[in-house]
């Protein structure tokens, strides 16, 4: 099973993926973790070490994904990273891409698109 957790502030996305991914939840391929922002995403983590894969938005409160992602690749190396905006806003995305994420994806997300880039992401360990 992999273990992923979405971390965004509109909780529709939450919906979303668990309706796009029902099928591969229900067979035990994934299991979604959500999170709010980058606060609350820590928490998670440290309740399920086990995550592989962690889907952050750029923009939220309490703690951007760029913060975010500066704290996992330091405390949690092993994860594999995306991050996902709804500006396509290129400095941002070399920022990302600098700081060790290993993909990006733009809002609004094309499920077919975010699940290609899951299995490429589970398939490169």
């Amino acid at each position: 099973m992999h273990k992923i957790l979405m971390v965004d502030d509109e909780p529709d996305l939450d919906i979303l993926v668990q309706q796009r991914f029902r099928r591969e939840i229900q067979q035990g391929f994934y299991r979604f973790f959500f999170a709010r922002h980058g606060r609350q995403a820590l928490t998670i983590l440290k309740m399920h070490p086990d995550v592989s894969i962690v889907v952050s938005d750029l923009n939220m409160p309490e703690m951007d994904g760029l913060d975010l992602l500066l704290i996992l690749k330091k405390d949690y190396p092993h994860l594999k990273v995306m991050m996902l905006s709804a500006y396509e806003d290129q400095e941002n995305c070399s920022q990302a891409f600098k700081n060790g994420a290993y993909d990006f994806i733009t809002k609004p997300i094309v499920f077919s698109e975010l699940e290609t880039k899951l299995k490429n992401l589970i398939l490169n360990k």
